[in-house]
């Protein structure tokens, strides 16, 4: 069986399930063979013998009649019993004739009845005949009387005889089905115990097979995990389990070598940290040679060696220590550069190994004998790359590789040392002649001392004898003059050896002063190194502890964010619905009270984001993003965003561009919008009467700019003026300061977090600049000023790494500003009657757009990323967008479904440019054209002049194709007072003739009409070009097949089907494609949406898993998502979301928190997507953390998508709709 033990664990079990399944089929074919037969038997029964014996029982039946008949008028002379006994008499013979057909076989049988009968028929009825014609015959009747009754027993033997072996027959037909059976049973019970003990030894050997390797591999990896790494691992199999035992060996033989190596790498430092205590301290060369040798030798298990120091001046080694070297007459101990290996190791510069060295070469000698050392390796010894000296080792086994790598490393330190030595001896031969030099400067000057001693000696002599010579006066004048002279010259050599004393005894104090000086240096370098050593060891605790601070606070943060925005989540979301009024239960106070509610707790949440913000910018996790960035564009910016802000307040707002100021400049274009709109707010917040200026100049010739280091002529400013309450000087550096005010008293008069110009200061020195404050004091006004470097722009590389990670759920923010604090009314977003919203993350092509669209009178809105777009067009409700698809972020797909998704943007005409053609798509979503780039003016031109038709087009056309009149009432009663210009036709050629007639916005389109098919007019429809953009719904009563549905899709772009909620279905779809605004509406429909759409087709029904751990949110969410139609099942953790799929695998889709106890939202997205079954299904994780990669950690932890808490309902409910439509 060892083929069978080197098959597959899925080739094992897929044989014994082959071979069960053989079993089975066998017992089937049997018992099916036998179920035929005895179908065979019982058919025989019903339509053979069953019907014979019938006819056979009433044939005795009918004889007895017959009989009786007989009798009766033989007996009465009554002629009438006659006709009843030949009316039977036909029967009877009838009957044999059926009994004939039914079984051919039993032909000779039935002749034998007929022939008994006829003969007895004739004989009854002759004699009766004869009596009813001459009742006087009766006396002579007896003898055929007789006969008759002969030929009635006759007959009743034969067909006694007949109905026996029918019977007969019958019995052993069902004795042999009963057989049959008997059998089928015996051979099935044979067969299943033989199917049982096959299959059970089958199965016990696949179970051993793969049980016994899995246990020795347990056993095996326990054993290792005890550090036994000498354990056995055997595996003969070459299934699945044989490779996860030889994978463990080769594990074990891994990790053993790793530790091993890991042991070795030790056990050189240990050495290396040995040898360098051997060598440390003030110690002579020869004495550092015997120790450096004492030690090595006998760690490498060498026995024999030597130590070199290299001469720079007369460049020769010199051996300075050898180890149980026996020296003899013909080995030197000096060598020049490249004689012998000593000198060629030198030379060179590297290790010489020898192997196999000769027995003459070298003795190792002990008191017993001698012996050759078979081994022999020469090392330099190197000191920054100058050669210091040689070293030489013999064994009588071969080095290995961790003796090579300790003397690889080990010279260094050896090098080392020996300098340090080499540098102290010459220390001291200079300090030894210093001195030597010093005895015989002492020497000179006591020599010069006797001489002048003996020269004034003499010059007393002569003074003596100077009145015995007066004779010789002019001869002892000459000579005195000249012994003056001698004098004089003698004076002068002790001055000038008096000065080379001086000279010797002031270098002698500075060689000395220098000795003291190296000396106190040595001890001083010492005692630093301790000190750095320690300062270093203290500065490492200090980065561990702010690193682990910068844990805990990130750690803090994160939780705080989650707790917070937990609570605060159920406070929107349930303020938000209670806003809406849906259910028109609220009077206008309480409806007044929810807002007022969802206004604060929307302030808490730009709180939260304000702590986060400064949490990234302290960690260094705030990025930036260099954009190109104009003046123009960011007075624009400010302008309308500030000027409506400003006239409400009743103060005046201005923008100033000074001259000199650059067209472009390099910068984050989000974190500059964010510092000036913070600034900007303030100043309105702070200014009841007056204006507010924003300047953008250079900085003046006299400015001083605060902080940073800014080359002036390469500075731009952005500086906010106001008139308001001014900033006393005491308070001007506190108001930068987190959680600061200038007015800090519980009795002050504006409020606000102090967060915002913290916030904004370290945004400004993340972007390499400053921010100053100028106030003369309390009721002089403010000036806020932002200095930025103009910058330059990135290159590809540089911009990339520059770049932000945005997620396609992330949220950027700005800062809160006080007047914004109350969200407009829905009749205050339309800001102008014709104003285009272009979303294009290429400026240059953007400001083209521009250019284009104010030709045709239009005022546009650049916004670069979708983020911004959607903001922009849920606020201001723009006439028209004209969307890129390539954007950062978010792409364009993702912005028309959250435009299509919110009541407020999901009428406003979108016109896509991309540079994919994907016409298809985007009509698909809704889009009223699309362009496919490079595109040219005259495109563009064609483009504004849609958008502008779209514009100006009050009434929208919907052409209605069906067959009833009473569903063309009920449509037309549909779209009542939408401003929609209805035309109903019940047939297709009408339905062609409207359409060539003129232009539609939407067609519902009946399938049964009464000359053509609905599919058969979609054909004709899309012949040509002239309706293929046309948006058709479908809406029938017809039950589609899959073919019918796959073929309606190419087509149509809805299909409805009638039914009792269909009609809102039908209201909802075809308001996408006729683009209705919400302004159009009646006054009493305006503002609430759930008489227009308050439950999505698409919800109902759909079964919905909610996993958090708060009540609170379980509560507010339940609330809401029940209100668009999903049936809610709700999980407190990760592994009750587990058990309830299991419980339910029908779920459409799971909403997953991502903090939980027991086990989290990562974890239970993991185990959900292990199962196949789960694979498809949508899960949405919903987390309170906002830091970044909380989306990229979601997504792989298995998530389809991300939403961050506190849950936007419109948001949550678009996504929703997005995996669901998937």
């Amino acid at each position: 069986m060892r083929w069978f033990q080197n098959l597959s664990v899925r080739l094992k079990i897929l044989a014994v399930a082959v071979l069960g399944i053989v079993l089975f089929l066998a017992y089937f074919l049997y018992s099916y063979y036998i179920a035929a037969t005895n179908i065979d038997h019982l058919s025989r029964i019903e339509n053979h013998d069953f019907p014979v014996l019938e006819l056979v029982n009433a044939n005795n039946l009918e004889f007895v009649g017959i009989a009786d008949a007989y009798s009766t008028a033989i007996a009465q002379i009554d002629e009438r019993p006659l006709d009843e006994a030949r009316v039977r008499s036909d029967q009877f013979l009838e009957r044999l004739g059926d009994i004939d057909r039914l079984d051919p076989a039993l032909t000779d049988d039935v002749d034998r009845i007929r022939m008994s009968f006829i003969d007895y028929l004739n004989e009854a009825n002759g004699l009766a005949q004869a009596l009813i014609e001459d009742p006087m015959t009766l006396v002579n009747s007896y003898a055929w009387l007789d006969r008759v009754e002969l030929l009635e027993r006759q007959l009743k033997q034969v067909q006694d005889e007949f109905q026996a072996k029918r019977y007969e027959a019958f019995r052993d037909t069902l004795l042999r089905s009963r057989e049959d059976n008997r059998s089928t049973q015996m051979i099935g019970l044979a067969l299943g115990v033989m199917a049982f003990t096959l299959l059970g030894w089958i199965a016990l050997r696949v179970t051993r097979s793969i049980t016994r390797p899995l246990e020795d591999a347990v056993g095996a990896a326990d054993s290792i995990a005890n550090g036994n790494w000498d354990t056995a691992i055997q595996s003969e199999s070459r299934d699945e389990t044989g490779h996860l035992i030889r994978a463990i060996r080769k594990m074990r033989d891994t990790i053993k070598h790793r530790i091993e190596d890991e042991k070795r790498q030790e056990q050189i430092k240990t050495r290396l940290s040995q040898l360098g205590d051997l060598m440390r301290g003030d110690m002579a060369i020869d004495k550092l040679g015997s120790n450096l040798l004492g030690y090595v030798i006998p760690t490498l298990n060498a026995q024999i060696g030597a130590f070199y120091t290299f001469d720079v001046e007369r460049e020769r080694l010199y051996m300075r220590a050898a180890y149980a070297m026996q020296r003899r007459k013909h080995l030197a101990n000096d060598f020049a550069l490249g004689e012998s290996l000593v000198g060629q190791c030198g030379l060179e510069g590297k290790p010489i190994i020898l192997e196999e060295v000769p027995e003459d070469y070298i003795l190792v000698s002990s008191g017993t004998g001698n012996a050759v050392p078979r081994n022999l390796m020469v090392i330099p010894i190197f000191h920054e790359e100058e050669l210091k000296g040689v070293l030489e080792i013999g064994s009588f086994r071969r080095f290995g590789e961790d003796d090579l790598t300790f003397l690889e490393q080990g010279v260094e330190l050896i090098g080392v040392a020996l300098h340090s030595a080499q540098s102290r001896l010459r220390l001291g031969e200079m300090l030894t002649r210093t001195q030597e030099q010093a005895k015989e400067l002492s020497l000179q000057k006591e020599e010069m001392a006797r001489a002048n001693q003996d020269l004034e000696r003499q010059a007393s002599e002569l003074a003596a004898s100077e009145s015995r010579l007066q004779q010789q006066q002019e001869e002892l004048k000459a000579i005195n003059e000249e012994l003056e002279s001698q004098t004089q010259a003698l004076r002068a050599s002790e001055e000038s050896l008096q000065a080379q004393q001086e000279e010797l005894r002031v270098t002698n104090e500075e060689l000395e002063a220098q000795a003291r000086m190296l000396s106190e240096q040595k001890g001083e370098m010492s005692r630093k190194n301790t000190e750095l050593e320690t300062l270093h060891e203290e500065l490492e605790d200090k980065v561990k502890e702010l690193e682990l601070s910068s844990k805990y606070k990130s750690e803090f943060l994160s939780t705080m964010s989650h707790e917070l925005r937990t609570p605060l989540n159920s406070i929107l979301i349930l303020s938000n619905a209670l806003g809406q009024n849906k259910k028109g239960n609220l009077d206008e106070k309480q409806v007044e009270h929810a807002q007022v509610i969802h206004s604060a707790g929307s302030d808490l949440l730009s709180l939260i984001n304000d702590i986060l913000d400064i949490s990234k910018i302290e960690e260094g996790k705030m990025d930036v993003v260099i954009d190109e960035i104009t003046p123009q564009d960011v007075s624009d910016y400010f302008q309308r965003h500030f000027t409506h802000v400003a006239e409400n307040k009743g103060v005046g707002f201005n923008v100033v561009i000074e001259e000199g100021v650059p067209l472009h400049f390099y910068t984050d274009k989000q974190r500059l919008e964010q510092i000036v709109k913070n600034l900007l707010s303030n100043a309105l917040k702070f200014t009841d009467e007056g204006s507010v200026t924003l300047t953008i100049a250079r900085p003046a010739e006299d400015e001083r700019i605060p902080g940073r280091v800014l080359e002036r002529d390469s500075t731009l400013c952005f500086a906010v003026t106001d008139t308001g309450v001014g900033i006393a000087e005491d308070k001007q550096k506190l108001i930068f300061e987190a959680f600061q005010q200038a007015d800090g008293t519980t009795s002050r008069k504006y409020g606000g977090t102090g967060l915002g110009l913290t916030i904004s200061r370290e945004l400004a020195r993340l972007l390499g600049g400053e921010i100053g404050l100028r106030s003369d004091g309390l009721g002089q006004g403010a000036t806020f000023t932002l200095y930025l470097p103009e910058g330059e722009a990135l290159g590809a590389e540089a911009a990339l790494e520059e770049s932000m990670d945005v997620g396609a759920n992330a949220e950027a923010h700005t800062a809160p500003t006080a007047p914004l604090a109350v969200e407009p009314s829905a009749e205050e977003y339309v800001v102008r009657e014709k104003t285009v919203l272009v979303v294009e993350d290429d400026r240059e092509f953007a400001n083209v757009l521009v250019d284009l669209a104010a030709d045709y009178g239009l005022e546009s809105h650049i916004c670069v990323d979708g983020e911004s777009g959607l903001e922009y067009a849920s606020r201001y409700r723009p006439s028209a967008i004209i969307l890129d698809i390539g954007l950062p972020g978010i792409d364009g797909w993702e912005v028309m479904e959250r435009l299509k998704a919110d009541p407020r943007t999901q009428d406003i005409p979108v016109h896509f440019l991309s540079g994919k053609d994907e016409r298809k798509k985007a009509l698909d979503l809704g889009a009223i054209d699309f362009l496919t780039k490079p595109v040219s003016q005259e495109q563009m031109l064609s483009a504004f002049g849609t958008i502008e038709q779209a514009i100006e087009k009050n009434v929208r056309r919907l052409l209605v194709v069906e067959d009833s009149e009473a569903q063309h009432a009920s449509i037309r009663e549909l779209f009542d007072q939408k401003g929609v210009e209805i035309t109903a036709v019940t047939s297709g050629e009408e339905a062609l003739s409207a359409l060539g007639e003129r232009v539609y916005d939407c067609m519902i389109l009946d399938l049964t009409l009464p000359d053509m098919t609905g599919f058969e007019l979609l054909e004709r429809l899309h012949e040509g070009d002239e309706n293929e953009a046309l948006p058709v719904v479908i809406y029938t009563g017809k039950d589609l097949t899959r073919e019918e549905e796959a073929k309606l899709r190419k087509y149509a772009d809805r299909i409805i089907l009638k039914t009792e909620r269909s009609h809102e279905r039908l209201l909802n779809e075809a308001s996408l494609f006729l683009h209705w605004l919400e302004s159009t509406l009646p006054s009493h429909r305006r503002g609430n949406p759930e008489l227009i759409e308050h439950r999505d087709d698409i919800f109902e029904g759909k079964r919905l898993l909610l996993v958090d751990d708060d009540m609170r949110n379980i509560y507010a969410l339940s609330a809401q998502l029940e209100e668009l139609g999903f049936d809610i099942e709700i999980a407190n953790n990760g592994r009750e979301a587990i058990e309830a799929l299991e419980a339910s695998p029908q779920t459409d889709i799971v909403l997953m928190d991502i903090m939980m106890p027991e086990m989290d939202g990562y974890q239970a997205m993991g185990h959900i997507r292990q199962q196949p079954r789960f694979a498809t299904l949508p899960i949405l994780a919903l987390t309170a953390k906002a830091m970044k990669d909380d989306r990229s950690k979601c997504l792989e932890a298995g998530a389809n998508d991300y939403c961050s808490k506190p849950i936007d309902m419109s948001k949550l409910t678009s996504l929703m709709r997005v995996w669901l439509h998937r």
